[in-house]
């Protein structure tokens, strides 16, 4: 079976598991025992005019035989046996996922996006869902710094999911990939999302988990990979935030914690070599304000009354250490770590 057409019809064929598809690509099991079940879904002009209309849209196919198909993913007991892909899937087993939260507050977005750009300018390929929150922060993280994204979907491969992320879809297909194992027009159905997840585990060395509920699909996520012997994290949040019961949950049953970034790389990448960070030059004052200024979201009032400086050179500072891009404003002035 070397033709991608008749390839693309064997992953749709239905009565086989990926397991079964993936046996009779690599020839452990006889095709022959699946005759009818692959004829019946063999409409190879369909398949073959859908390529041509996915390749006017810059839409590629890889094979689980293919140089381009995510190594480790392949490692997994059921990957898919094609992928459908916008843009290029990055070389190389330097993958992290970030997931978590589609309601994430100020400070997860923040920890994402700061996680996700750091790791990218370390050379590594972040990668999520797509969907809201937490997993588009990261993707816009990752896309500041000098590595990749991936952004794997539960939908057909031209079917933006949810709808208002569609620039970011473009971007990423234009300087990462966005990847799924569904084709064209295919929609965002439910059950998808758990088959996406063990995607987004099994191409990754390490999953990192950020704001996710007791009933977060992040969960899922973070279960395959330990199935897949993946490293899984999370972030530490509230015990009286209902959006954190989640990642607390998985660091009580034994996820490893992560304070900064050195935790992520010592655990997934340790031939990484982490440049110093230390490398904002604030003076005297910039450092003062800085010291009340955490990863939590702190108003500029609370700022001014604990500094016991005046407004508006507390306000003068700020304005620095936001082109020094040491801190970042957010709406209804409240201010984070950059």
């Amino acid at each position: 079976m070397e033709d991608i057409i008749e390839i693309i019809a064997l992953s749709r064929a239905r009565g086989l598991n990926n397991i079964q598809k993936r046996g009779i690509i690599e020839g452990s099991l006889d095709i022959g025992l699946f005759k009818d079940v692959i004829s019946g879904s063999k409409d190879f002009k369909a398949i073959e005019l859908e390529l041509k209309a996915l390749k006017k849209k810059g839409i590629h196919v890889i094979t689980i035989r293919d140089d381009e198909y995510p190594f480790l993913l392949k490692n997994i007991p059921d990957p898919p046996v094609c992928l459908y892909k916008k843009g290029r899937v990055p070389s190389g087993t330097h993958y992290i996922s970030i997931v978590g939260s589609r309601k994430a507050t100020f400070e997860g977005i923040n920890i994402s996006e700061k996680m996700a750009s750091t790791l990218s300018s370390l050379g590594v390929t972040v990668v999520s869902g797509l969907a809201r929150g937490i997993d588009s922060a990261a993707h816009r993280g990752a896309l500041n710094g000098a590595g990749k994204t991936v952004a794997v979907l539960g939908s057909g491969i031209d079917v933006c999911y949810p709808p208002e992320n569609h620039w970011l879809y473009e971007k990423i297909g234009e300087e990462g990939a966005v990847i799924s194992e569904y084709g064209m027009g295919v929609k965002p159905l439910a059950f998808h999302f758990p088959e996406r997840n063990r995607i987004i585990a099994g191409m990754s060395k390490g999953i990192i988990v950020i704001e996710a509920s007791a009933r977060s699909g992040s969960l899922i996520t973070a279960r395959l990979g330990l199935e897949y012997n993946r490293d899984v994290m999370a972030i530490p949040g509230s015990i009286f935030n209902e959006e954190h019961k989640g990642a607390n949950r998985l660091i009580k049953e034994g996820a490893r914690l992560v304070e900064g970034i050195e935790d992520i790389v010592s655990t997934c990448l340790p031939d990484l070599e982490l440049k110093d960070k230390n490398t904002i030059d604030m003076d005297e004052d910039e450092s003062y304000i800085y010291s009340f200024i955490g990863y939590e979201k702190v108003h500029i009032d609370d700022i001014i009354e604990r500094s016991k400086r005046q407004a508006k050179d507390v306000l003068a500072i700020i304005t620095r250490l936001e082109m020094k891009e040491a801190v970042r404003q957010f709406p209804g002035g409240f201010y984070l770590r950059g």
